[in-house]
């Protein structure tokens, strides 16, 4: 299955689900607590992942078994996502404390007023792609002048990339299969890197990408949570980040089996082959860890950047105009050596 299931919020709900957090967090309690096995508080966390299970949140998983969240005093729950579950809202009106987006996702719905704020890049890369036939003659980006895409409705680069190239094609909604790109030479859709190639691949079909952060439209991939929870409980976000973060990056270079293996439980798509195929995508691509020769680092949210994406979206209409990166993104929740070597890299 495509991993792809990002939830554009509807703009009629913006004003409505606003109203509906600041009732929730205007009565709530503080997020529960029980005693663990050493008879230590655990405080009640939940994440609401993108997709069902998948190696895209095996850091979350591994710091779950190995117990990382534990030794941060958390006990996380991880609640896999699918086509429908709406995870913005969600986090909005405090049902689950976390999820994943992309950080130009984020800027659209701090636009339409919800309180939500990203806390850490989980993805220095996004893995979102076009996914082509492998004899394609679609090789750059003016390439696509003129062709019909599959893609998920109101993507943000659909319009970067007919603005940057001077370009025009047709979009039909993402459905989140293959059938139409086997039966069609000419079908190109939108996909993940880690994902479905090895589907096709599976299928005798050759295929290539191309990873829309190559246009230059670069997006994080983010993990978000409530803006008021976070002003509330700033040493438990701090905590789940920090815990997160050991967890992928264990996962990343060790590629535990017992985590696999909870992923192969989770979910029956995870079979051991495509587990290593995404895991090996997300190397080669650099996903978690960016391009050492531009900088880049696990966790690090460069301004520049971000100022620069911004830019692109209020050019051409995506943005209504710009957002100060305290609206969407911060980095306070990040550990301390992980805030310097931002702060030390934005001087450079």
């Amino acid at each position: 299955m495509n991993p792809l299931s990002k939830q554009t919020t509807r703009p009629s709900l913006a004003l409505l689900l606003c109203g509906l957090s600041l009732l929730f967090f205007g009565c709530r309690k503080s997020p529960d607590a029980s005693v663990g096995e050493e008879g230590n508080v655990l405080r009640k966390v939940i994440l609401q992942t993108d997709w069902y299970a998948q190696p895209e949140h095996g850091g979350f998983y591994n710091a779950l078994l190995k117990g990382f969240y534990k030794e941060a005093g958390l006990d996380v729950e991880i609640r896999q996502g699918g086509p429908f579950s709406a995870t913005s809202e969600r986090v909005a009106t405090g049902q689950v404390h976390f999820s994943l987006s992309t950080t130009d996702q984020i800027m659209l719905l701090a636009q339409q007023g919800l309180p939500l704020i990203a806390v850490y890049a989980l993805m220095q890369r996004d893995p979102q792609a076009l996914l082509l036939h492998a004899d394609s003659q679609v090789n750059t980006w003016q390439d696509l002048d003129g062709k019909k895409i599959m893609a998920l409705p109101g993507a943000s680069w659909i319009h970067l990339l007919q603005n940057k190239f001077h370009i025009r094609f047709d979009t039909v909604p993402l459905d989140m299969g293959l059938g139409r790109f086997l039966i069609d030479k000419s079908f190109i859709q939108q996909c993940f890197v880690t994902n479905e190639p090895y589907f096709l691949e599976q299928k005798g079909v050759q295929s290539k990408t191309m990873l829309i952060a190559d246009s230059g439209f670069d997006p994080y991939r983010v993990i978000y949570t409530n803006r008021q929870f976070a002003s509330d409980y700033p040493e438990l976000v701090r905590a789940f980040v920090a815990a997160s973060i050991r967890g992928w990056l264990d996962y990343i270079e060790n590629a535990p089996v017992e985590t696999n293996a909870e992923l192969y439980r989770l979910n029956p798509a995870n079979k051991p082959e495509f587990v290593e195929f995404a895991m090996v995508a997300m190397r080669d691509y650099q996903l978690l860890s960016g391009d050492p020769d531009l900088g880049e680092f696990h966790a690090r949210v460069s301004q520049k950047r971000m100022e620069r994406n911004m830019r692109d979206m209020v050019e051409i209409g995506v943005l209504n105009k710009p957002l100060p990166l305290a609206a969407y993104i911060t980095n306070e929740f990040l550990p301390p050596d992980i805030q310097q070597a931002i702060a030390e890299s934005e001087v450079e």
